[in-house]
C-alpha cells in the first residue's frame, strides 16, 4: 500500500506532556494542513476552518466526540511541536521513492519572524528541482552557521546519484566529502573568498579556464 501524508504525520514525535494530548498529533496537524490548503493563514482561520467540520468528518481526522480544537490548543500545540521532525518527515514523504536528481540547498531568514528581542528564523532549506518540492529543511539556530547545519541536513536526504548544489558558503571539504560518501554529486561556486582554491581551479584547467585566459576585446559591429 502507497505510503500516505497521514502516514508521514504520524512519524512526527509527540512532545507534549500528558495533560496536553486531548487532540491526537496527527489530528491537530491534519486539520492544520487542510486549513492551510483551504486558504487559512494564521491559527484564528484553522480554527473557525476546524470548527465549521461536522462530526463525521472529525472522526476521519480521529477525533471522537464532534469538537475540533480551540485556538488555544492550536498555540500550545505549535509552540511545542517539533518543527524539524515535522520538516523532514514531509521531506521523505515529498521524494517518496524517488533517487537522484538536482538538489538546490539554500538558507533564508524568514520575513516576519522576529519576535521582541529573539533573533529572526534562519531556515536552511533543499529543493528538489525535478519534484517541484521542499524535502529537506532545518531551523539554524542562532549559535550555529549554515555550514555546520548543511551537513546536519545532508545526513537526512537521498543522497544517492543525486546531484547538490548551492552557493560559495558551502563549498567545504566536508560538506563535499560526506555528499560523496553517500554517492552523490556535488557542484558549488567557487568564489574569492578561497583564492588559493581558485587559483588551483584556473592552473588544473589551464586554457580552458576563462581564469586563466585575458578577456578579447571585440569591436562593436558596424
Amino acid at each position: 500500500m502507497a505510503r500516505t501524508l497521514w502516514d508521514a504525520l504520524g512519524e512526527v514525535k509527540d512532545r507534549r506532556g500528558r495533560k496536553g494530548r486531548q487532540y491526537p498529533l496527527q489530528a491537530v496537524l491534519g486539520i492544520a494542513l487542510a486549513a492551510m490548503l483551504a486558504g487559512a493563514n494564521d491559527l484564528i482561520a484553522i480554527f473557525r476552518w476546524g470548527r465549521r467540520l461536522k462530526p463525521e468528518t472529525l472522526r476521519l481526522f480521529g477525533i471522537e466526540g464532534g469538537r475540533a480544537p480551540c485556538h488555544a490548543t492550536y498555540h500550545y500545540f505549535f509552540q511545542s511541536l517539533d518543527a524539524d521532525a515535522l520538516s523532514q518527515a514531509l521531506g521523505r514523504f515529498a521524494a517518496g521513492e524517488a533517487k537522484g536528481g538536482h538538489i538546490a540547498i539554500d538558507g533564508k531568514t524568514l520575513k516576519g519572524s522576529r519576535r521582541l528581542d529573539a533573533t529572526p528564523l534562519h531556515v536552511l532549506s533543499a529543493f528538489a528541482t525535478g519534484l517541484g518540492a521542499v524535502i529537506g529543511e532545518l531551523t539554524v539556530a542562532p549559535a550555529q552557521n549554515e555550514i555546520t547545519a548543511a551537513i546536519a541536513l545532508l545526513k537526512s536526504l537521498p543522497l544517492d546519484g543525486a546531484i547538490i548544489t548551492g552557493d560559495a558558503i558551502f563549498t567545504q571539504r566536508e560538506i563535499c566529502r560526506h555528499i560523496r560518501d553517500a554517492n552523490g554529486h556535488y557542484l558549488f561556486t567557487v568564489k574569492d573568498n578561497q583564492p588559493a582554491l581558485k587559483a588551483g581551479i584556473a592552473e588544473a584547467f589551464g586554457d580552458l579556464s576563462p581564469l586563466g585566459r585575458e578577456p578579447v576585446l571585440r569591436r562593436p559591429a558596424a
